[in-house]
């Protein structure tokens, strides 16, 4: 299983929050809409604000935004500026040399798999993360799953 880190995980929700209100936000009002710990989006704002996905206001007024546009960044840019380049292995996180690279297979083919991943999570940017899903309304759920009428026999 492939599981980001947790905080990169609340930097993503963090950033969609982000992009999904025009006007700016303190740590502690996101810490609200997200329910996560203030300590922990405080952490998370910080390695963003690093990572050139946020920008700070300071002041009374002042708060958090994004840095650029929702369409001009990428998930894997709010992975990068939490955890590092993007590597789902220790010999694709390492450029020098592994102790069982004279024997070892796999580590082209993990490098080819490092690189698609890294691509596909390029490709989603945050203003689609940001979008919500059209929701399924209840009755048709409920439709789905349940036989008409005719179906049911006494």
């Amino acid at each position: 299983m492939i599981i980001l880190s947790k905080l990169a995980d609340y930097g993503v929700i963090i950033a969609t929050h982000l992009a999904a209100t025009p006007e700016q936000m303190t740590a502690t009002q996101l810490a609200a809409v997200t329910v996560l710990p203030q300590t922990t989006v405080a952490k998370v704002l910080k390695l963003l604000a690093k990572g050139g996905i946020v920008t700070a206001v300071r002041g009374a007024t002042g708060g958090y935004r994004l840095a650029r546009d929702a369409d001009e960044i990428s998930i894997s840019d709010i992975v990068a500026s939490i955890d590092g380049a993007f590597a789902l292995t220790e010999c694709t996180s390492h450029a020098g040399p592994c102790v069982r690279n004279q024997f070892c297979p796999t580590r082209p083919h993990w490098a080819k798999i490092n690189d698609a991943v890294a691509s596909a999570l390029s490709k989603v940017t945050l203003a689609e993360m940001s979008t919500p899903e059209p929701k399924t309304s209840a009755m048709a759920l409920f439709a789905q799953f349940t036989p008409s009428a005719r179906e049911v026999t006494p």
